[in-house]
Formats: C-alpha cells, structure tokens, sequence
C-alpha cells in the first residue's frame, strides 16, 4: 500500500489586468481580533466578491477557466467609511462619486449585489488574484444576473438562529453559511458577535431549565469601524 503525493498543477490563476465583473457574494465575517505591524485591534470585515465576464486590459486575458466557468476574484475589507479606508475609496472610484452624509451614516451594501464594474487584478506575494481597484465602467453601472449564485451572508440574521429568534430568515441565512468556504466559515465562528449570541443562547437555555437561575445579561460588544457627472447618470447608480 502506498500514498503518493503531487503538486497541484490544476489550479488557474486570474492574470493582472483589468476586467468587467459583476458583485455575486457578500460575506459579513464579523468582528475578531486583527494584528497589524505588531499592534492587535478588534476589526469588523466585509468580503466581496466579483465574477469576471470579460477582460478589458489586456483584452487578450482570459476571463474563464479551462472548463468554461468564470473566474472569481475577491477582497477582504475592513468594514468601515472612514476616509482612509479601503472600502470607502473602492466604493468612490466605483460609484464615480463620494458619499452624502445621509449615506455614511448607515450604508446599505446589499444594493452591491448584481453591479457591474471594471475590476483592477493584481497578485499576492503568493501568486493569487486579488482586487487591487474598483471603477465604473464605460456608460454606467448596471444590474445584472450572474452565473454564480448571488448572495449576502447576513451575520446579525444568523446569530438570531443562536439567541433565541429563529425564523425562516435564520434558517436561509444557515444554508448560506453552509455554502461558504471552509475559512470564512472559521473566521465567522470566531467572531465576537456569533460567540456572544451562543453564550446568551446557552444562558437562556439554562435559565428555562432552572429557575434558580436569574437570567444574567449580555454585554454589548462594540465592533470597530476605524479601518483598514451628471445629475441623469448619477440617478442611474443602483448604489
């Protein structure tokens, strides 16, 4: 009996150069603790990703694998619209705008879903693809269906599957949950505010078990938001 090993020949890599994509995935990872140049801060994180259609620059790149199916390419953010965050200068350049004051109070990224933009792919010291910028793309930003499924993982709806709020709502976003690689999965069960709302779970599970038992509170746990032209056109931005 043996066991032979191989290098992993089959993995494709999306070239650098600019794309049109089109947002399929978002993933609130939640809040954990981040380390930076030595110095550890709690961080909440956005990932999004892009399913790419075309290749703009260099047009000669290819925009699917060798099977037929596109390639995706994707970035983690800090979950913030601070000025110097990276999402916000990635909404703005994509947007073609900067945001009102109404619109960085509370943002809706969910409204990403489905939008088209040029995506700048560049590569990680390891090779990989990695979005290196957003920008709107030649006669506006559309709406349009992808061949990956489109999705928002919703990580405040899924915790009320854990404290005591289960719904319908919960239980899709649990399928979600199920549908998303293995290490974001790892990052969301690390999150402060999944493990917070299986402690309160857990307590209120015990609190109904023995009366005993006063039911003790939860702690709010703050997430850290600091981070990482026409009026016609503008009127057509879906976000």
């Amino acid at each position: 009996m043996s066991l032979t090993l191989k290098t992993d020949g089959d993995f494709e890599t999306l070239d650098k150069g600019q794309y049109r994509g089109t947002c399929y995935r978002i993933v609130d990872l939640g809040t954990t603790e981040q380390e930076y140049e030595g110095v550890k801060s709690k961080k909440k994180r956005l990932h999004i990703t892009f399913e790419i259609t075309n290749a703009i620059e260099p047009a000669t790149n290819d925009a699917s694998m060798a099977d037929g199916r596109p390639f995706a390419v994707s970035h983690t953010y800090t979950a913030s619209l601070f000025e110097s965050a990276t999402l916000r200068k990635h909404l703005v350049s994509w947007r073609g705008k900067n945001f009102s004051e109404e619109e960085e109070a509370g943002f809706d990224v969910t409204k990403l879903l489905g939008c088209t933009a040029n995506v700048e792919v560049g590569h990680t010291k390891n090779g990989n693809a990695k979005i290196i910028g957003l920008f709107k793309p030649d006669g506006g930003i559309e709406k349009i269906a992808t061949v990956n499924e489109q999705a928002m993982f919703d990580l405040d709806v899924y915790c009320d599957e854990f404290n005591g709020k289960t719904s319908d709502s919960t239980k899709a976003m649990c399928d979600v949950f199920e549908s998303l690689p293995v290490w974001q999965q790892g990052d969301i069960e690390k999150s402060f505010e999944l493990i917070a709302a299986k402690e309160k779970g857990d307590r209120e599970l015990g609190s109904t078990s023995s009366s005993a038992e006063p039911e003790q509170g939860l702690s709010d746990l703050a997430s850290n938001d600091d981070d990482d032209d026409d009026k016609n056109i503008e009127a057509k931005i879906p976000f």
